[in-house]
């Protein structure tokens, strides 16, 4: 598995509209089933999405796997990363702060708040998951560095599993103790919140300093 992509799933992990949809599934009485759907919607969505892209790029022959291909791929996966972390630090690009007000990026959750069902629950999955700068990225070098379908499926299916990490984490408290679940979801927003902006920073200059530095010395 390439380092830089799992290194993208990681700072996926902490969505801050994920978790203001977590903690507000999780403080409902079905809070099991209301889970379930959620992280199975989301998690179908994310997959078929990568899946779709790896297998369209890999069907129109774009040469994944040759070296030239990979050092393009890097190229432009470095540049990205670093106009996206330079247009976070300038202020073009906000983050969201995902409270748990009204007023944050969770907000809607909370204003469907007597009408959420599993169906609601499962299309919230998907809705809180749209691919992101991070995951285009990482679809970008899985498809230049995994030239059969069958590697770049498996690529795809772990970034997603690591992104849906604290959704499947939240789940599986769940089960045994939704009350805690609840407690460690609301701990984990409030410590992240604070740190986001760092987060994202630190992973689009390490991950895009490598990528163009890798991309560049294989040109």
């Amino acid at each position: 598995m390439i380092f830089e992509v799992i290194l993208l799933a990681l700072a996926s992990t902490v969505r801050p509209t994920s978790l203001a949809a977590v903690t507000a599934l999780l403080g409902r009485e079905s809070s099991r089933r209301l889970m379930i759907a959620y992280v199975a919607g989301g998690l179908i969505f994310a997959f078929v999405f990568g899946v779709v892209v790896v297998g369209v790029f890999h069907g129109i022959h774009v040469h994944a796997g040759s070296d030239r291909t990979k050092a393009v791929a890097d190229v432009v996966g470095g540049v990205a990363a670093l106009l996206f972390g330079v247009a976070v630090l300038v202020g073009l690009v906000r983050l969201r702060d995902g409270g748990t007000s009204r007023s944050g990026a969770g907000g809607w959750m909370f204003r469907l708040d007597r009408r959420i069902t599993v169906r609601v629950a499962a299309f919230a999955g998907p809705l809180t998951h749209i691919p992101g700068v991070f995951y285009l990225i990482a679809l970008n070098v899985i498809v230049a560095h995994n030239p059969y379908i069958p590697g770049g499926v498996v690529a795809v299916a772990v970034y997603d599993a690591i992104w849906f990490a604290v959704p499947i984490a939240a789940l599986l408290m769940c089960i045994v103790d939704p009350g805690m679940a609840q407690s460690l979801v609301i701990a984990v927003q409030r410590r992240t919140t604070q740190h986001s902006r760092t987060i994202v920073l630190a992973t689009c200059f390490v991950v895009g300093v490598a990528l163009l530095v890798r991309g560049l010395l294989h040109l």
